[in-house]
């Protein structure tokens, strides 16, 4: 220490100068190499072997340079979700790249500032009701972990996209509505107008049928997906359609607790039918004005046998009848006129009843629920009576008796679709569909039918 304090002071400042960068250097090397200060290019350190076995953890790629950048990182969530008993749907937000003709895939990239799992892949039917396999083309939706693996876009687009199908029973009008323009309606009005849509299953015949619903939706090209070259981006993409339930909406699980009434007069603005205005028969200021009913007739399974016994007992009891067998053809600009000009609408279960999407407020619809137990009432009930009620409407039911079944002539009294439908309900949609869907006709009872006309007369009234 003496000798120290001897030292000349420059010399005393040199000395303090060495040791202290000998204590750095030695601090230097003693931190570990993955949170060494300064270190630009960190990586997450990877367990061990036994760390993995121990805590069961889930490694990750980061896909930025953290350091860089002081947002904090997000695990990723899953894209896809097949839990719902109805409905598979995909939803991306990020880099979304489509492959459509002989690949039918989707390549997610997702944001920067995530934390990516090893790439995943999603088998996904886009109908909005899955338990339909027929005419449909499965999509692959695969989540990348960066875009090198990705194929290269070849057209841009700053709005976002809906994958959709048009396989399945699609054609028919009540699946129509039930499994694509309700479901679309509700993921793409939020967007206004502003969304693409990409369909899997291409139908000229639907698009060109629903065109004013479709453009009301979207002012993009609508993209038939199966046939499409393109590598299209989007910054959005949802894969599929949710749908609620028959013929139905779920105000809780729909935007703004949208509900069947609204979408009902939301059609009829697509048609420009007037949006609020009283029933045709309560407008007209004639008194001697008569309640005008639409009878849909059918001319395959469950139709009328006894027609012209039909007319004549609604003609009886005070109503223009207006007969109308709607077809797949039909112009629905000039269908949607007709029906806004009755007051009911009247058929027997099936899909023409769809047609009550045109009715006014307060319109009654009226269902003849063929033979077939609880099977039948239910459906009839679920596919009809409950969305019209939702819709405004009023509703009355007229359900048969086995003599009025033509499966009664057929089969007799013995067999068990006349003597238990129960039972052979319990057996499954095979019998069911066969007997009480596809094979039975219905011979009306006009005496016994009457009374349901004189009370639809009083809700007209009322």
């Amino acid at each position: 220490m003496k000798l120290f304090k001897e030292l000349g002071k420059e010399i005393r400042f040199l000395l303090l100068l060495l040791v202290g960068s000998c204590l750095l250097i030695a601090m230097f090397h003693s931190t570990p190499q993955n949170f060494r200060l300064g270190s630009l290019n960190w990586t997450e350190q990877q367990p061990s072997q036994k760390d993995k076995s121990e805590k069961g953890s889930t490694n990750y790629d980061i896909q930025d340079d953290a350091s860089e950048n002081d947002e904090e990182l997000v695990p990723s969530k899953p894209i896809c979700d097949h839990s719902d008993w109805r409905s598979d749907i995909c939803n991306m937000t990020g880099d979304v790249r489509t492959k459509g003709y002989n690949s039918s895939s989707i390549f997610f990239i997702p944001r920067v500032h995530t934390l990516v799992p090893k790439e995943q892949e999603w088998r996904i039917n886009p109908y909005s009701q899955k338990m339909y396999t027929y005419f449909i083309n499965y999509v692959t939706v695969k989540q990348l972990r960066g875009p090198q693996d990705a194929p290269i876009c070849t057209v841009h687009s700053n709005s976002p996209a809906i994958l959709l199908s048009l396989g399945g029973p699609s054609g028919n009008i009540w699946h129509d509505f039930t499994d694509v323009l309700i479901p679309l309606f509700l993921a793409s009005k939020p967007f206004k107008r502003e969304v693409q849509f990409m369909i899997s299953s291409y139908n000229q015949e639907f698009v060109d049928k629903h065109s004013l619903i479709l453009k009301d939706l979207t002012r993009y090209e609508i993209i038939n997906f199966d046939q499409d070259k393109e590598v299209r981006c989007y910054p959005q993409m949802l894969v599929g359609l949710l749908n609620h339930r028959d013929f139905g909406i779920d105000p809780d699980r729909a935007f703004d607790r949208f509900d069947m009434f609204k979408f009902r007069l939301y059609v009829r603005n697509v048609y420009s039918l007037p949006r609020e205005i009283s029933i045709p028969y309560r407008t007209d200021p004639h008194l001697d004005k008569k309640p005008r009913l639409m009878l849909i007739l059918r001319s395959t399974s469950r139709k009328f046998l006894n027609q012209e016994e039909v007319v004549d007992i609604i003609t009886k009891n005070g109503f223009e009848v207006l007969q109308v067998e709607p077809k797949k053809s039909d112009n629905l600009t000039e269908l949607s006129k007709l029906v806004d000009s009755c007051d009911v609408l009247m058929g027997i279960h099936g899909a023409g009843l769809t047609n009550i999407v045109f009715l006014r407020t307060n319109a009654v619809m009226i269902q003849v629920i063929p033979f077939g137990g609880s099977h039948m009432n239910n459906a009839a009930h679920g596919y009809y009576d409950r969305p019209a009620q939702e819709m405004k409407l009023r509703t009355l039911d007229y359900t048969i008796t086995t003599e009025e079944s033509s499966l009664l002539d057929k089969y007799g009294w013995d067999h068990p679709a006349v003597k238990d439908p129960e039972a052979v309900a319990e057996t499954g949609w095979q019998d069911r569909q066969k007997y009480y869907w596809l094979e039975q006709d219905v011979r009306l009872n006009v005496t016994r039918f009457q009374p349901v006309l004189v009370k639809a007369i009083e809700l007209l009234k009322g």
